[in-house]
């Protein structure tokens, strides 16, 4: 296993220098030290490991031999203005930076097998950023040439690189770590967050504001976010994954979108055997008269395709339940690429499917069929529930095709949340607060780090009639999963159950699951209350 040859690092180091400053890389190192599945999106909240990023900043920009260990579990958070893009711009320098220079720079301490070729290198570099594509239009130079990163021959340590950068800058400092600013190298550790000069500068001043918030503390909870009400326009049709904690109300924001075009619709559930066949079609059996013979039947994505191509003045749309539990890259197959929305780019269909859309297009003169284009007003909504866990991951690629929208828990108390009305009915005369209830116990499930966000219970995890959730509802199904998929292997003190407490202790429900349930409200704090002898 060799590093990358280390006048390529050299080389590559020495062009950041007239191209990028601290605070740009400070950013670019949160990016990378985000830990999420999807796209980073604006005016989203995303939480930072410090020992990570203190990791990623040594690993970056620290070129001695006193390394660190970093065992913290504090946690920081930012959010990206909706206009950062804009902001960012004041960052760059009049020469942008190139990308392959950026990615050989933070693969310096990579180990490869094999010499990458240089499209790789991006490739890998950009899915570690994971921001949109127009932001790295506008951050990064991406012209390069396609060529074999060299590899050194022998081992080298980061000392004897570093006394080369100081030859190239004649530079008789001690210091040891880089800096991208006219000094070149600084005194303080790339992982002194509040005295290095890539993180620090994130958060000092008015003026960064307009690009990032960057907080010790969540800033969902004391400054929640608003929800959006978006809307989609005809001719400007999406794709779009509406994302979030079981029982937020993705699948409710999707029905307030479509509304009333629900004939114009095409709803389908991903799951593990759902394929390419299931979605888009493919040759069945069918009788005619006495006799089978094969055909191409059309599924779920082919009928709304043809409905939206042949009726152009009607906004259509295809819904995608689930989508994170079906094979993404073989359910779509290679029609993922129309996902770019662009005009200019065309893709050809299976043989099977060609002559399918050649028939029912041949009084279209808008498409003959033979070349597949989504229409601008066929639109794709899907729902993630971030609790799955999925066989089958989500590739960058895929993802980037998406727009995200982040589905929150409301904890309001208000006549717009309906499930702060919701009671859980423990007995005729006794009840708690639903919304209590779930906000304890994701105060809980937020405090462990093991678990985090994605366990957490949504609003209309339950869905109940007259607002009462009966006690045999809530225990077969909240608590069910609250021990089997969240506190099952936690420690007591990160649960809400008691040590030793098994599934099988709250049944029969009546009495032993009212009484190991009073048990977690105790835990929880939670109030019950008398319900009054009229109801």
């Amino acid at each position: 296993m060799k590093r990358i040859d280390q006048n390529e690092i050299l080389k590559s180091t020495l062009e950041l220098n007239e191209t990028i400053n601290n605070k740009l890389f400070g950013l670019l190192t949160l990016f990378v030290s985000t830990n999420n599945i999807e796209e980073i999106q604006t005016n989203t909240t995303y939480r930072i490991d410090i020992s990570d990023l203190s990791s990623q900043l040594q690993g970056l920009f620290y070129f001695g031999d006193d390394l660190r260990e970093y065992n913290n579990k504090e946690f920081w958070y930012y959010r990206l203005s909706k206009k950062w893009e804009t902001s960012v711009k004041d960052l760059l320098s009049e020469r942008k930076t190139n990308i392959l220079d950026f990615a050989i720079f933070y693969f310096k301490n990579n180990k490869f097998e094999n010499s990458p070729d240089s499209q790789t290198l991006v490739k890998d570099v950009l899915d570690k950023l994971n921001i949109s594509k127009s932001a790295i239009e506008i951050i990064f130079d991406l012209n390069y040439e396609n060529r074999i990163i060299k590899l050194s021959e022998e081992d080298y340590s980061n000392k004897e690189l570093l006394s080369s950068y100081k030859q190239n800058h004649n530079l008789t400092s001690d210091y040891e770590t880089i800096s991208f600013e006219s000094n070149f190298l600084v005194k303080s550790h790339p992982s002194e967050l509040s005295r290095g000069p890539f993180i620090q500068t994130l958060y000092s001043g008015m003026a960064i504001q307009e690009l990032v918030l960057l907080t010790k503390f969540d800033l969902d909870e004391y400054y929640p976010k608003s929800q959006r009400n978006i809307s989609i326009d005809k001719g400007l049709a999406k794709n779009i994954i509406f994302y979030g904690a079981p029982g937020t109300g993705k699948s409710h924001k999707i029905n307030q979108l479509i509304n009333d075009k629900l004939q114009r619709t095409e709803r389908v559930t991903f799951h593990p055997e759902y394929d390419y066949a299931s979605f888009v079609g493919g040759y069945k059996p069918t009788m005619l008269e006495n006799d089978i013979r094969y055909e191409f039947v059309p599924q779920a994505f082919t009928n709304i395709y043809v409905e939206a191509w042949n009726n152009l003045n009607d906004d259509y749309y295809l819904v995608i339940e689930e989508i994170n539990r079906g094979n993404c890259a073989e359910i779509f197959g290679d029609i993922f690429q129309l996902l770019d929305r662009s005009n200019n780019y065309d893709i050809t269909p299976s043989k099977e499917l060609k002559e399918y859309l050649i028939q029912v297009f041949s009084d279209n003169d808008k498409t003959d069929g033979s070349k597949l284009i989504l229409p601008s007003n066929l639109t794709i909504l899907a729902t993630m529930n971030t609790s799955d866990q999925s066989l089958f991951p989500m590739d960058s690629a895929f993802k980037r095709r998406w727009d995200w929208e982040y589905i929150p828990i409301n904890y309001e108390f208000s006549d717009d949340n309906a499930s702060s009305k919701f009671e859980v009915q423990i007995s005729k005369t006794e009840s708690f607060s639903w919304l209590s209830f779930i906000k304890s116990v994701n105060d809980v499930i937020k405090q462990n780090d093991n678990l985090g966000m994605d366990k957490c219970l949504g609003n209309y995890f339950l869905k109940p009639e007259n607002d009462i959730i009966e006690i045999d509802t809530f225990i077969n199904k909240a608590i069910f999963y609250l021990w089997n998929d969240v506190f099952k292997d936690e420690i007591e003190e990160h649960n809400i159950f008691k040590d030793n407490t098994s599934y099988e202790d709250f049944f029969p429900i009546r009495p032993n699951g009212i009484l190991k349930l009073r048990e977690v409200l105790d835990i929880l704090k939670i109030d019950i209350s008398n319900i009054p002898s009229d109801k």
